[in-house]
This record gives structure tokens, sequence and C-alpha cells, in this order.
């Protein structure tokens, strides 16, 4: 199983957007899920990896992002 990063952070609207860079035969790729609340992006990631990705074996490791990481 390929575990990637998965950059977790509440914007100034408080819209919570989790992004991970992937990396797959066709090349890297930039996955990003946004969600009104951390459920609601915890359960649309959980959805791309149960099948919407069309990638198998995959898992994400939740890291969140202070302010002054998301703006560096």
């Amino acid at each position: 199983m390929t575990r990637y990063k998965l950059e977790i952070e509440q914007d100034s609207t408080g819209t919570w957007v989790g992004t991970s860079n992937l990396e797959l035969e066709e090349g890297k790729t930039a996955y990003i899920v946004t969600g009104g609340t951390l459920e609601e992006l915890r359960a649309l990631v959980q959805e791309g990896v149960n099948g919407d990705l069309d990638i198998e074996g995959i898992s994400f490791e939740e890291v969140f992002l202070t302010k002054s990481e998301a703006t560096s």
C-alpha cells in the first residue's frame, strides 16, 4: 500500500482543504479535496480511497498545516 501525505488547512472562509501530490504511472498529479467541515473533508477523501480515484492500494496520512506553513 502506498501512503501519501495529505496536507490539511482551513482557509480564511472556514473551508477545509486537503492537498496531496500523487506519483502515478502517468506522472505526478495533485489531489485536492475541499469540505465545509473537517469530517466532510475526511469522508470525501475516504470516498476517493474507496474507488473514486481509480487507484488501488493507497492511503493518506493527515498533516495539519499551521497558518505560517500554509503561506510559505
